[in-house]
């Protein structure tokens, strides 16, 4: 569980997330394949050149940080991508 403290400090990141989100995943994949390149496989490599696994782990990772309080609101959402 998290504390209080450590909810607003998510609740915190939500402007940066809205204005970077993208940003900072785009440069999260290319960081993590050249490291782990035994991960490539993993992911459809078609969706990152198209860079839509960077938006759409950027909009999970910000749903979350909104929704902090209540992450049950967004399990449907990520139970639904999942499959």
């Amino acid at each position: 569980m998290l504390t209080e403290q450590e909810k607003d400090i998510i609740k915190q990141t939500v402007p940066l997330l809205k204005e970077k989100g993208t940003e900072i995943t785009s440069i999260f994949y290319p960081k993590m394949f050249k490291a782990h390149p035994e991960l490539l496989n993993m992911f459809n490599q078609t969706n990152q050149k198209r860079g839509m696994q960077s938006s759409a782990l950027a909009q999970a990772v910000m749903a979350a940080a909104v929704n902090i309080d209540n992450l049950s609101v967004i399990k449907p959402v990520y139970y639904a991508s999942c499959i």
